[in-house]
């Protein structure tokens, strides 16, 4: 690593509050009334109108540029890099507006992205996936595709521009352990909002839940981030995960074909008031498993999912 690029990852310190304001403040402060009390000269006293008044400049700049995300107004973040994952898959890093700040919006909430393409505003709305403990930027896996014209837009962003957000956007609501056992079902690019439900469980030390998740992909390689998912599961003693592939090739040793009644018999916890099911995927799996989920016993609305239902759909 450059000297240069060394330094561009170090956080400014004076961007902290108690390097930046309140030691120099204190100092300055004794400074001048050592030297007032020693020289007798009390127009020396006069600086601190002129602290206080940077100071106050200071605090509102601050003020300005303490959050970058709000649920009622765009805020234009710089794209700090792009990381190709898979094929048809990226992971964007975006910049917070400050090295200290973290987005740390609640677990299964998703932001939108505003953009536009030949004059036309066009919003869609994804799950960051980074800890609520990154500081100083977030991130977005999107998956591109064919048709997809905003996911085409992101794929050909450059480090340095920037997109339009807004959020935290929502109705799912968990608390920590308010439920003894998560039965997940994810499906492609849906394992975004599991993702960020997990950054959310396994940084909180007191959260017990057990996570029990399916993951399905047409192939071994459309599977998003799965080393990261089985460094998870390592770690996180509460965690286990089963693969689903449509079309294996000869070395897959996993199970194989769509999700089954049996697979989430097998692998998933059983329905009870204290556990929770949650589904994200293509629509045609979410049906097929929203119906497996009658047939095992799961509680659920037959309307939109709401916030507190048994069985959630993202």
């Amino acid at each position: 690593m450059s000297a240069e690029e060394y330094e561009e990852e170090q956080p400014n310190i004076l961007d902290d509050p108690i390097h930046g304001i309140y030691i120099p403040t204190a100092l300055f402060v004794f400074g001048i009334a050592l030297l007032t009390y020693l020289s007798k000269e009390y127009r020396l006293l006069l600086a601190l109108p002129i602290l206080f008044t940077s100071l106050v400049v200071r605090a509102l700049l601050a003020y300005q540029r303490r959050r970058s995300l709000f649920p009622d107004k765009w805020t234009k973040l710089e794209l700090e890099d792009q990381t190709v994952i898979s094929k048809n898959t990226a992971l964007y890093r975006f910049k917070l507006k400050t090295p200290l700040e973290s987005l740390n919006i609640p677990a299964g909430f998703h932001i939108a992205a505003r953009v536009f393409i030949d004059g036309k505003e066009e919003i869609r709305y994804y799950n960051p996936i980074s800890s609520k403990l990154d500081k100083g930027y977030f991130d977005l896996l999107i998956k591109s595709y064919a048709d997809g014209k905003v996911s085409k837009y992101f794929a050909g962003l450059k480090p340095g521009e920037s997109v339009e957000f807004k959020g935290p956007i929502g109705e799912l609501n968990y608390n920590v352990n308010s439920s003894t056992a998560l039965a997940i079902v994810a499906g492609g690019s849906g394992i975004t909002p599991v993702l960020q439900m997990l950054n959310e469980i396994i940084t909180t030390p007191e959260d017990l839940t057990k996570v029990s998740l399916i993951y399905a992909n047409d192939t071994e390689n459309d599977i998003l981030l799965k080393d990261e998912l089985d460094e998870m599961a390592k770690k996180y003693p509460h965690f286990d995960i089963h693969y689903v592939v449509r079309y294996p090739s000869e070395t897959w040793k996993g199970d194989v074909g769509l999700v089954t009644r049996e697979q989430m018999q097998k692998y998933l916890p059983e329905s009870s008031d204290d556990h929770r099911l949650l589904i994200c995927g293509p629509e045609g799996m979410e049906n097929m498993v929203v119906n497996y989920a009658k047939e095992l016993g799961w509680k659920q609305s037959y309307s939109k999912s709401k916030g507190d239902d048994q069985v959630y759909v993202f």
